[in-house]
Formats: structure tokens, C-alpha cells, sequence
């Protein structure tokens, strides 16, 4: 896996100037990349569409990534990193049960709303990865469902809260109702777009559908979700 060339748990203020440059074009690159791999697909993009997007010369990509597979396992560890923080500080003890749920996914709807080529990366791509130790996405199934299951297995310790069911079960559950969410959202959003001669929507490709929607759209879209999920997940469907 590629490892991170600073300490994630040093904050902005304990790196140096240079430092903070340095990791602030990382992350430039990182953008560029994984908007250019999610229209063109890891075997069409090159280092060349990535520089250019960046804006920066494509030696300037070598300092920072050794191949076109070492910049993709980058732009996945990116997406893994960011739905696991989400996860991490929505679930962390301290708030009630219902409240740190809803604060999950929430979160996670915001991430795959607002950055949905990382969700189409993970669902589309992944498997350009030869080295599956390179592959974060490898990982974070496993580990989000841990982390859920953790979480409710503490809960019905204390109290019964949806008892007829494992941690396991629960969290997977959970999981699935919030891939399917966004998944059902974004196709709806497709299916809204104005056609061409009636071959089909008109867009440039699965990252540009949800850029069409003002913020205020997308805002509604992650409340509406959230909620529907929320009533199912802890209500059922007939409530």
C-alpha cells in the first residue's frame, strides 16, 4: 500500500512551511487523478491528462508518485481515508446510539454526494490494482463493517436495540441501504437529463452527473436519504 509521505496525525501547524506545500500539491495531484481516472478509466488515463488538469509539469508528478498504479492506489488510500474518518468521529462514544447513526450516514451520503467519482473508482476500478496489498479498497469494507459492528455490539449490551439481528448483520445492513441510496439517487439523476436523439442522458461521464445539481439540490438529496434510511433502518418500512 502506499504510505502516506507525512505523519496523518500531525496537524498543519506542526509541519514546516515546505512541508505544508509539499502535501498541499500531493493533494492537487491526488484531485486531478482521480477526476481524470473516473472519466477515462484507469487504462485510457495517462500521467499526461493528470499533469494537465493539475496544472503542473508532468516531472512534477514523478516527484511525488512513481508510476500511473502508484498515483491510483494514492487517489483509492484517499477515498479509504476519507470514509473512514467520517465513520470514525461520527461513531465515537459520547452522543446517544440513534444520534451517532444518523450522524454516519449522513456523513458518508455527504462524501459519495459531493465526491461521487471516489464511489464510482471504488466500484468500477479497483481491480487495475494487480497487488491487492496495494489496494486500500481491499480493506475498507472489512474495516467499516468492524467498526459499525463494534459500535452496535456495545449498544445491545446496554440496552435491546434491534436485537433480532447480529452486529454483523445490523452493520452490513446498514451498509448496503446507504450504497443503495446513493446509488438509486445518482441513477435517478441520470434519468433527469435531457436526451439526444433519443439514444440516451447527455453527460460527459458519471463524475459530471451530480455537478449539475445546485448545492441546495444535493443538500436535500443527503437529508431526504438520511431520513428514509434512519425510518427503514430503525423503524421499518411500514412506519
Amino acid at each position: 500500500m502506499h504510505s502516506n509521505m507525512f505523519d496523518p496525525s500531525l496537524g498543519p501547524q506542526q509541519l514546516t512551511r515546505r512541508e505544508r506545500e509539499r502535501q498541499t500539491r500531493r493533494q492537487e495531484i491526488i484531485a486531478a487523478a482521480r477526476t481524470v481516472f473516473a472519466r477515462k478509466g484507469f487504462n485510457d488515463a495517462t500521467l499526461d491528462d493528470v499533469a494537465e488538469l493539475a496544472e503542473f509539469g508532468k516531472g512534477t508528478l514523478y516527484n511525488y508518485f512513481e508510476s500511473k498504479e502508484a498515483l491510483f492506489a494514492s487517489v483509492l488510500q484517499d477515498a479509504f481515508d476519507r470514509v473512514m474518518k467520517i465513520a470514525a468521529e461520527a461513531l465515537k462514544p459520547g452522543e446517544p446510539f440513534e444520534k451517532r447513526i444518523e450522524t454516519f450516514v449522513r456523513g458518508e451520503l455527504g462524501f459519495l454526494f459531493h465526491m461521487p467519482e471516489g464511489m464510482y473508482l471504488m466500484m468500477r476500478e479497483t481491480h487495475h490494482l494487480r497487488d491487492t496489498g496495494s489496494n486500500p479498497m481491499m480493506q475498507l469494507l472489512p474495516q467499516l463493517l468492524r467498526m459499525l459492528g463494534d459500535t452496535i455490539a456495545a449498544e445491545q449490551r446496554k440496552r435491546k436495540v434491534i436485537s433480532n439481528a447480529t452486529p454483523l448483520e445490523l452493520a452490513t445492513i446498514l451498509i448496503n441501504m446507504l450504497f443503495g441510496q446513493f446509488s438509486a439517487r445518482f441513477y435517478g439523476v441520470v434519468c433527469q437529463q435531457p436526451r439526444q436523439d433519443g439514444d440516451g442522458p447527455v453527460h460527459s461521464g458519471p463524475i459530471d452527473i451530480f455537478s449539475r445539481l445546485a448545492d441546495e439540490e444535493l443538500e436535500r438529496e443527503i437529508s431526504s436519504a438520511t431520513k428514509l434510511i434512519m425510518t427503514v433502518y430503525f423503524n421499518g418500512i411500514s412506519r
